[in-house]
Formats: C-alpha cells, sequence, structure tokens
C-alpha cells in the first residue's frame, strides 16, 4: 500500500514538473513577445499552450493575459475579452490585465466599459504614464466631466509631463460647468508653474 502511494505521488511530482518546465519554456516566448511588440507565435501554438497550471506567469500576471494579444492582433476582440476576464479570476490585482481589457474594449468602441478598467488602474497606479492617458482621454469621450473634476487632487501628485496633455486637453474639450472651468484654470496655472521642478 506504501509503495503504491509513493508511486502515485512520484508520478504525480513528474507530471507538475513537466507542466512547469513547459510553461516556462513558453513564458520566455510569451514575455520577449510582448517586450518586443510581436507576435510569434501561431493560433494552432496558442491552443495547445496549458495555462490553467500554472496559471500565474513568472511576474504574477496571468499566462492567458499574454495570450489575450494575439487574438487582438487577429482582430478577435471579443474573444480576447472572454480570455482576459477569465485570466482576472487568476489575478484580480493584475493592473496589465485591466488595461489590455480596457484597449480591446476600445477597438469595440465600448467606451464606458473601457473606462471601468482604466479607472480601477488609475485610482491604484496614477502615474503610469500609457494608462492614464488612456483614461483621461476615455474620459474625455465619455464627456465625464464629474471624474476629471474629482481626479483633480490626484492629478496633483503626478510629475507627468504627457498625462497632464491629455488632463488638460480633456478639460477644455469639456468646458460645459462653472465647475470645470474652474478646475482648468487651476490646473492650467499649477501645470504653467510646476512643470520647470519636474525631473
Amino acid at each position: 500500500m506504501l509503495r503504491f502511494i509513493f508511486l502515485s505521488i512520484s508520478i504525480l511530482t513528474l507530471v507538475s514538473n513537466y507542466f512547469i518546465f513547459n510553461s516556462y519554456s513558453l513564458q520566455t516566448i510569451l514575455l520577449n513577445d510582448t517586450k518586443n511588440d510581436k507576435f510569434t507565435l501561431s493560433i494552432s501554438q496558442l491552443n495547445n499552450i496549458y495555462y490553467k497550471y500554472p496559471s500565474l506567469a513568472s511576474n504574477s500576471v496571468p499566462i492567458l493575459t499574454y495570450i489575450s494579444r494575439y487574438y487582438t492582433e487577429e482582430n478577435q476582440f471579443n474573444y480576447a475579452i472572454d480570455q482576459l476576464k477569465q485570466s482576472l479570476v487568476y489575478n484580480p490585482n493584475s493592473l496589465y490585465t485591466k488595461y489590455l481589457l480596457s484597449r480591446n474594449y476600445i477597438f469595440l468602441d465600448d467606451f464606458k466599459s473601457a473606462e471601468i478598467y482604466l479607472k480601477q488602474i488609475f485610482n491604484q497606479s496614477p502615474k503610469i504614464e500609457s494608462s492614464s492617458s488612456l483614461y483621461l482621454s476615455v474620459l474625455e469621450i465619455n464627456q465625464n466631466i464629474n471624474d476629471l473634476v474629482n481626479i483633480y487632487d490626484n492629478m496633483l501628485e503626478i510629475e507627468s509631463e504627457i498625462i497632464w496633455q491629455y488632463y488638460l486637453s480633456a478639460l477644455k474639450n469639456n468646458l460645459k460647468s462653472d465647475s470645470i472651468k474652474l478646475i482648468y484654470n487651476k490646473s492650467l496655472m499649477f501645470f504653467k508653474k510646476t512643470i520647470k521642478t519636474w525631473k
């Protein structure tokens, strides 16, 4: 009986190690493709990737998130969204997953859904230029005046000319109330006064 138990454990360990080794080999390709904005794997190769174990890459981003990039590249936006939503089950805090989700929604002209995920990223890490710039652009398109006003205090902590340019543009193109006019004038004064002090 003990021999059977030890044998079973050994087999399970071997299988587990195989999946881990195979996963890390594929991760190298997926991560390099992401880093270099390339797509070196075919869809048929992607279908053979077992992403449920381990489900996370070495940087804690779900493997399925990286796979979704290829489907976005093929204009299969809804399928990519399904993959990214599943990725959030594996890691609900993955900012990169939420960023890719927002981009796929934008490709579908669903700016309201994109705003939801970009807002989550902004609230957690407002100094990321790529996601914050996109968030501000979406707020401008959605004419979300309330959020443009409400994030003013957050903006005061950001020392990024790029992000500030997007914020000022969003405010300027939505000057429909006294409150947003006031925020725009304050923001413009703050930006001109402090930009020279930023590194």
